[in-house]
C-alpha cells in the first residue's frame, strides 16, 4: 500500500511538473519573456564584472537595474496562468534577495565575501532560468551588445 502511495505522489508530482514545463512552453509573449530573461542574465553578469575590476561602489547600482529587469520579467508574464507567475515570483524573490545581499556587503570592499554573494545570486538565478524552456534562456555568460556609434558627421 505505501508503494502505490509513494508511487502515486511521484506520479502526480511528475505530472505537475510536465504541466508547468508545458504551460512554460506555450508563453503568450515568448518574445517579451526571452528579452527579459536576457536582461536578467545580462545584469547578473554585471554584478561579477563590478566584482573582478573591483568596481564595488558600481554593485548597488548593477542591484537596481536588477529590480528593474525582475520587473520586466514580471510584466512579460502577466497573462499566464497563476501557478505559473507565483513559481516564477518566489524564484525572482530568491534572486532579487540575494542581489540585494551583495549590494548590502559591497561597501565593504570585501571581494571574497562578494565573490560568494555572487555565486549565490547565480544559483538562484539558474532556478529562475529552469522555470522556463531551454530555447527561451540565454547563454548563463550573455552579455548584450552596444549598437555601433554611428559615424561622425564631417
Amino acid at each position: 500500500m505505501l508503494k502505490r502511495s509513494l508511487a502515486a505522489i511521484a506520479a502526480v508530482f511528475a505530472l505537475g511538473l510536465a504541466t508547468a514545463n508545458v504551460q512554460a512552453q506555450q508563453l503568450k509573449s515568448p518574445d517579451e519573456v526571452k528579452k527579459a530573461l536576457q536582461i536578467v542574465t545580462h545584469v547578473t553578469n554585471d554584478f561579477e564584472r563590478q566584482i573582478t575590476r573591483k568596481t564595488f561602489a558600481r554593485i548597488p547600482h548593477e542591484n537596481q537595474e536588477f529590480g528593474e529587469a525582475a520587473e520586466a520579467l514580471e510584466k512579460s508574464i502577466a497573462g499566464e496562468p497563476e501557478a505559473f507567475k507565483q513559481k516564477v515570483g518566489v524564484a525572482l524573490k530568491d534572486a532579487k534577495a540575494a542581489g540585494q545581499a551583495i549590494a548590502d556587503k559591497s561597501a565593504s570592499n570585501d571581494e571574497a565575501a562578494l565573490r560568494a554573494g555572487h555565486d549565490e545570486m547565480a544559483k538562484k538565478v539558474a532556478v529562475l532560468m529552469a522555470l522556463f524552456p531551454e530555447p527561451m534562456r540565454p547563454d548563463p555568460k550573455f552579455m548584450m551588445t552596444r549598437p555601433a556609434a554611428a559615424p561622425a558627421a564631417k
